[in-house]
């Protein structure tokens, strides 16, 4: 079986630099995969800004994909999908807007990452198959 580990497409966007690269958020859904997680990858409503539908489609055909209605912040659909921490997040973001919303936040939850050479993912730290 599978562990789900939930990724913050729209951040994972910028992990090569200032500009939105639409082949990261696949690298990094890939790169779960190898790893026997199930990535749901969460993208705020105007990632058509970033991402055409065949680059959406690619990601589709190897982790499901959650885009936020319009008017709803992609990060509260994450926050409240990681299940009080017993989900991980992969991103970069710390999320500091929505500690009001979510007091009993820990570092724990989140894991952040990069892309190095040849768009290999690297992680801050071990991805857990278990609540934390």
């Amino acid at each position: 079986m599978k562990v789900t580990v939930l990724v913050d497409g729209s951040n994972t966007l910028f992990w090569g630099g200032e500009q939105a690269r639409p082949e990261l958020p696949k690298a990094v859904a890939t790169s779960l995969v190898a790893r026997r997680f199930q990535p749901v990858v969460f993208f705020d409503h105007s990632i058509d800004r970033w991402m055409n539908s065949a680059a959406l489609d690619g990601l589709r055909m190897i982790a499901e994909v959650i885009i936020a209605p319009r008017g709803t912040k992609a990060d509260a659909l994450l926050l409240a999908a990681c299940q009080g921490g017993k989900i991980q997040i992969i991103s970069n973001d710390r999320f500091r807007d929505w500690r009001p919303d979510y007091p009993h936040m820990r570092k724990e939850w989140f894991v952040t990452g990069s892309i190095g050479k040849g768009q290999r993912v690297s992680f801050s730290k071990k991805l857990r198959s278990a609540p934390l």
